[in-house]
């Protein structure tokens, strides 16, 4: 665990340095009246997530990994066998295998080039994202590792690959282009089909926090509860003829999603709708978006609970990445002065406590890292 330990000792250290700096500056007070407008220097969001990425793109053996790899050697490297991945009914990640072709042909036929791409295509998206929207990019960039998401990278990439490309146009969603965001998710969605979840959940981000829209979904997620068992039967059918065919067989088996991460999940929004009058005061577009997607986000976990944590427990990525942004908005506009200083603390606690909870068996495998390969939480 020493490698995802480092990495949030890195932030850690690159956001105290970012602080000094600014004191140094004495650009303090300008932070502190114009905090919205501030963005951290480009160079050391790229040292954050540039650490992050390195790590990533350097792996051999974590988690899926090693599938990925056999996948990637499997593939051709003819342009010529291009078209006959794109036959739907028989492929469902047309966009994924055309891009590791194109590389083989292009590039490389090394893998470690290919992760590393992947890599670097995956996390600029969030760091760009992240440094525009974040009012504390390096308190985000915290969440990102503590929450787990970062995990994602090493264990379902060609999914979160498609979550960020999505992500990294969330803007659309505030400008309700409509029409350019759904070709985007259409796109995204030949590396990963469930991408599509986003169609219709578009229509909820852009719905007023805690309003009809929002209630009404809410309330089709409790009746999907009720009536459990035809909910999964269908889901099944859906799911089984997309990215997830081969793990319907193992849903019965699975217990779902973990409670504790339901739990962890829901501290956003529940600190969202007790703070909801102040935030209707604020009105900030992108924020009410951040919010309606952590409710779905959180909604789609519970639903986990009772469900798969394989296959509805994978889902709520596309709208976890929204609660970057938006807990640390909360965190400082919900609270007073002294009682956001508790509240920021009290979570970098329970943030870091789940984190080792969850990665305590975790283990890192490089074929260039040597000796620390060898070493697990």
């Amino acid at each position: 665990m020493i490698i995802y330990n480092s990495m949030i000792i890195w932030i850690v250290v690159l956001g105290i340095w970012n602080k000094l700096v600014m004191q140094a500056q004495g650009e303090t007070q300008r932070f502190t009246q114009k905090q919205r407008d501030y963005k951290v220097p480009m160079y050391l969001a790229i040292l954050t997530f540039g650490y992050i990425i390195f790590w990533v793109g350097m792996r051999s053996g974590v988690a899926d990994t090693k599938a990925y790899i056999n996948s990637f050697n499997a593939y051709p490297s003819s342009l010529a066998t291009i078209p006959q991945y794109w036959d739907f009914s028989e492929n469902k990640s047309p966009g994924f295998i055309t891009f590791s072709i194109l590389f083989k042909h292009f590039i490389s036929t090394d893998y470690h080039m290919w992760l590393m791409t992947i890599a670097i295509l995956s996390g600029i998206p969030i760091m760009l994202i992240l440094r525009k929207k974040s009012k504390y990019f390096f308190y985000s960039s915290f969440l990102f590792m503590t929450g787990l998401i970062f995990f994602w990278m090493l264990n379902g990439m060609r999914q979160f690959w498609a979550a960020t490309i999505v992500f990294l146009f969330s803007d659309w969603i505030e400008k309700r282009k409509t029409i350019p965001f759904m070709i985007v998710v259409l796109i995204a969605a030949t590396i990963h089909f469930t991408v599509l979840v986003m169609i219709p959940m578009y229509f909820i981000a852009t719905a007023k926090p805690f309003g009809k829209k929002v209630m009404i979904f809410l309330i089709l997620l409790l009746l999907a509860v009720v009536f459990l068992e035809p909910f999964v039967a269908t889901m099944e059918d859906v799911l089984a003829e997309t990215a997830y065919s081969g793990a319907t067989e193992q849903f019965a088996q699975d217990d779902g999603v973990n409670p504790i991460r339901v739990l962890v999940m829901a501290v956003t929004p529940i600190i969202a709708f007790f703070g909801r009058k102040i935030l209707e005061r604020k009105a900030d577009a992108f924020i009410n978006i951040c919010i309606n997607m952590s409710v779905i986000c959180a909604s789609i976990y519970f639903l986990g609970v009772f469900t798969s944590g394989i296959l509805v427990g994978r889902l709520p990525i596309y709208f976890e990445i929204y609660n970057l942004i938006l807990l640390p908005y909360l965190l400082k506009e919900c609270f007073t002065r002294e009682s956001s200083k508790i509240m920021f603390g009290l979570c970098t606690i329970g943030f870091l406590g789940f984190y080792y909870l969850q990665m305590q068996n975790s283990y890192y495998v490089s074929e260039f890292t040597g000796i620390l390969s060898g070493w697990r939480g």
